[in-house]
């Protein structure tokens, strides 16, 4: 009985991902999750970065408590780690594709501390610039879920 819980976790988000909710509208439903009953997903890359040999990226998404995130970045080269945490919310819909999943970290905080990944499949994410916009480059800017 105490699995409970967690066996109708998925049936929820599914749910929560047919409730018509329009675009740049957002909920706390957690970012659809490995096929288990897993309570965190963790995705992982290497993004660009513009003075060092690339920012490797691991990006944990919990669904409790409150829909927390972990956030860790390491600068190649330069042997410095910036880990941060807070909280996100899931928004429905871009500018350009209203029928997007993105995940906003840190809503609540400065803008300067959000950050925008939209879910391209269940095994990988897209960072997005500030206006949750698709950066144009010709760089990986994808994570994706480490298995």
């Amino acid at each position: 009985m105490k699995y409970l819980p967690l066996l109708l976790l998925p049936v929820v988000f599914a749910a929560c991902q047919s409730s018509g909710t329009t675009a740049g509208q957002s909920d706390n439903t957690a970012v659809n999750p490995a096929p288990d009953t897993a309570t965190a997903v963790t995705y992982s890359g290497t993004l660009p970065c513009a003075d060092c040999e690339g920012i490797v990226t691991e990006l944990t998404l919990q669904r409790l408590p409150e829909n927390h995130f972990t956030l860790k970045e390491t600068y190649q080269g330069k042997n410095q780690t910036f880990p941060s945490e807070g909280t996100y919310t899931i928004v429905h819909g871009t500018p350009a594709d209203p029928g997007a999943t993105v995940i906003h970290l840190n809503p609540d905080k400065d803008r300067n501390l959000q950050r925008y990944y939209q879910q391209v499949n269940n095994n990988e994410l897209l960072l997005l610039d500030a206006d949750q916009k698709t950066i144009q480059s010709g760089h990986n800017y994808t994570l994706k879920k480490v298995l």
